[in-house]
């Protein structure tokens, strides 16, 4: 289950404005997966959003909305309204030093992550550090990790290039994630302490399993913690 950009925009302002007439009814399930190059990552994101009908929110999609926040004030000002007591404390958890503020591709995506989470709608929201920007709140955060080589084997086979080639894609593509983390949050995108669960899919190669895995530990970590 996917969606646009346009229609993302469209649920964070519909579920702003069910709040204001009076509430937005049942919850579903966010889950925050960041994941290696190759470990399956998306493929397993697709896996759960089927089995909880909720939205898949990748990379691209974030991206889009981000820029849309940006040069559209009406958005920016829905946003700001909307997320206000969560970007306050956000900003006072998140704080290190350095002022968040002045970053605007920063500011943005946090209050879309927020956004999306203030919905109601749920989803599956894949990196962009929605991990960090969720901590404090009652999502499932889970890391996909793998590998080098068992990355590498299947970057090859889905891209149809040598091993070699594979090896160095995945390990820039990988380095790329851990700087745009680093860049944005200053923090470690391997940090386990970060995450809920993490699984290796070097022997896990059925996908629609690992969902399954992660839904049970998401139900036994929220009921634990209700």
């Amino acid at each position: 289950m996917t969606m646009d950009a346009t229609k993302l925009v469209e649920a964070i302002l519909k579920a702003h404005a069910a709040e204001m007439h009076g509430g937005r009814g049942a919850e579903r399930p966010v889950i925050t997966l960041s994941r290696d190059y190759g470990s399956g990552g998306r493929e397993i994101a697709q896996q759960l959003a089927k089995h909880l009908a909720v939205p898949v929110y990748d990379k691209e999609l974030m991206d889009a909305v981000v820029e849309q926040s940006g040069t559209n004030p009406h958005l920016m000002a829905q946003l700001d309204e909307k997320t206000r007591g969560f970007w306050d404390s956000w900003i006072v958890s998140m704080l290190s030093g350095e002022n968040v503020l002045d970053d605007n591709y920063r500011r943005h995506l946090v209050k879309v992550v927020l956004g999306i989470f203030n919905t109601g709608k749920g989803g599956v929201i894949i990196g962009r550090g929605a991990h960090l920007v969720l901590a404090q709140q009652n999502v499932f955060r889970v890391r996909i990790i793998a590998s080098p080589e068992t990355c590498a084997e299947r970057v090859a086979h889905t891209r149809q290039i040598s091993r070699e080639e594979a090896r160095e894609e995945v390990a820039r593509v990988n380095e790329g994630r851990s700087q745009f983390i680093w860049d944005v949050f200053k923090k470690r995108l391997n940090e386990p302490t970060a995450f809920d669960l993490t699984i290796n899919t070097d022997h896990l190669s059925k996908y629609e399993e690992v969902a399954e895995i992660i839904i049970f530990a998401m139900q036994y970590h929220h009921r634990n913690i209700s």
